[in-house]
Formats: C-alpha cells, sequence, structure tokens
C-alpha cells in the first residue's frame, strides 16, 4: 500500500529539536555582538564606574568627550593617515597580483597564492616583531615611524584585498576580454571596459576589510609607532594602562562608531555598484 505524502506536522514531530538551536545561537550572537559597544558606551558616561554593573549608567556625564574631545580626534586623524594609504597601496598592488594569480599560468604561481595568505596566518605579533626588526632596527629604519607603520600595515592587510578579487575574478568568462580585444581593444582596454566594470563591488569590499584590518591593529602600530603617533587602538592602551577606565571606554566607544560609519558607507557603495 502506497503512504501519501506527510504533512508538515507528521515531518516536525519526526524531526530532532534543531529548530530550537538557530534562533538560541543567533539570540546569543546578537547578544555577544551588542553588550560590548553598550557596555562601552555606559562607562563612558558614568559618573561612576562599577565593573559588575557597568552596563547600566550610574549618573550621566560626557565629561570624557568634552574634556578629551581632542585627544580622540587626533587618534581618529592618525588611524585615518595610517589607514587611507594602506587601502591605496593594497589596491595598487593586489589588483594586478590578483589580475595574475587568475589570468595567466607561471612558474611558482601556487608558491605566489600561499604566500599571499601568510600574513592572515601569521600570529600578528611574529609579524609585528619581525617588520619592527625591519623597519625599526633594521635597514629601513631611515623611513621613519609614519611610512613603516604603513608599509607594516599595507603587508598585513593585503590578503584581505587580493582575496575578494581573485574570486570576482575568476567569475568573469575570459572569452569576455577576449571578444573585446578581437574587437580592437588593447589589453588595458579590455581590462578597463570589461574586467572593471565587473570587480568594483569586490573592490569595495575588499577596501572595507583593509580598512577595518588597519584602524583595528594594535601589534604593528604598538612596536613601531612613537610618542607623536596615536592611532585610536593605541590611545585605547594608554588610557587603560594610565588606569583611565572611563576615558579608555570613551574612546572605544569613539572607535566603534567611527568604523561602522565607514564600513556601512562602503557598504552601501558596494551595494549601488553592484545595482549598476
Amino acid at each position: 500500500m502506497r503512504r501519501g505524502p506527510r504533512t508538515p506536522s507528521a515531518i516536525s514531530s519526526v524531526l530532532p529539536p534543531f529548530r530550537w538551536i538557530f534562533p538560541l545561537t543567533t539570540l546569543g550572537l546578537v547578544l555577544f555582538i551588542v553588550i560590548p559597544p553598550i557596555t562601552l558606551l555606559s562607562l563612558s558616561v558614568s559618573e561612576r564606574f562599577d565593573l559588575a554593573y557597568g552596563i547600566l549608567p550610574s549618573g550621566l556625564s560626557f565629561e570624557m568627550y568634552t574634556q578629551w574631545g581632542g585627544r580622540i580626534l587626533r587618534s581618529i586623524r592618525d588611524s585615518l593617515f595610517i589607514a587611507v594609504p594602506a587601502v591605496i597601496l593594497c589596491l595598487l598592488i593586489g589588483l594586478p597580483v590578483a589580475y595574475a594569480l587568475v589570468r595567466f599560468k607561471f612558474a611558482g604561481r601556487g608558491i605566489v597564492s600561499e604566500l599571499v595568505n601568510l600574513p592572515m596566518v601569521f600570529p600578528p605579533i611574529v609579524l609585528a616583531f619581525g617588520l619592527m626588526s625591519l623597519f625599526k632596527l633594521g635597514p629601513l629604519a631611515p623611513l621613519g615611524a609614519w611610512t613603516a607603520i604603513i608599509l607594516g600595515h599595507t603587508v598585513v592587510s593585503i590578503p584581505f584585498m587580493i582575496r575578494p578579487l581573485i574570486s570576482a575574478l575568476e567569475q568573469i568568462d575570459r572569452s569576455a576580454e577576449e571578444a573585446a580585444r578581437s574587437l580592437g581593444a588593447g589589453p588595458l582596454g579590455a581590462f578597463m571596459t570589461v574586467v572593471l566594470p565587473n570587480i568594483v563591488p569586490s573592490i569595495i569590499t575588499g577596501m572595507a576589510l583593509v580598512f577595518a584590518r588597519s584602524i583595528s591593529d594594535f601589534e604593528i602600530t604598538l612596536l613601531l609607532t612613537t610618542p607623536e603617533i596615536s592611532t585610536m587602538p593605541i590611545a585605547i592602551y594608554h588610557a587603560f594602562e594610565s588606569g583611565s577606565t572611563r576615558l579608555g571606554a570613551a574612546v572605544a566607544m569613539a572607535t566603534n562608531l567611527f568604523a561602522v560609519g565607514v564600513i556601512v558607507i562602503l557598504e552601501v557603495l558596494v551595494r549601488r555598484a553592484r545595482w549598476w
């Protein structure tokens, strides 16, 4: 005797109770992401610091933002002075490297592809110590702290630019470039008219990832910095090291707001680029 299709209620009765795992894990993830910024905001505006009940402000005071606003803005400025050049360098280096890895066959291609991933595999402190030996204690010391930090951020951030570009380039049919060349376009013209418009969203995504990686870097900046350079992570570290928990929370909160604002803008640009 052939059985008819099971009803939804019958199916749900035999399924294990995994349907409850997704909402519970989602709720836990949301709380894990949302609670720390709320705690930072509470600590930065609380007149009294209470570690046990830090998520709830005990009296409101914006003294940290008004009194130390200049210091917070300086940390944002220094972070921008480093992150923006790092993003530009990662784009200028990462785009041709990604294109070569996808389009060309050459000796050592696999090695180059693996080398691109090394900054993501090495512990940050190991990379930081190696870059300090090169840029601060080694032959490249005359370049100065600003240049050293920018180059260091470029080294550790470039995989975040190359990987999205490789994924995007692999989706583009090579025959489209060949068709453009058969119509008289040169290699550069074919790239600009066929390839580049299709990888703009991935370029913006890579820029967002590199920017986020740069402004959040601590180890490399700490080992290569000088007293006149104070990025947002360094300012947070110095604030907590000096015992000013509220100042550290204020700088951290400003860092969060700044980073989220930039990422939201870049995400809007990505969506518009994909729509066009």
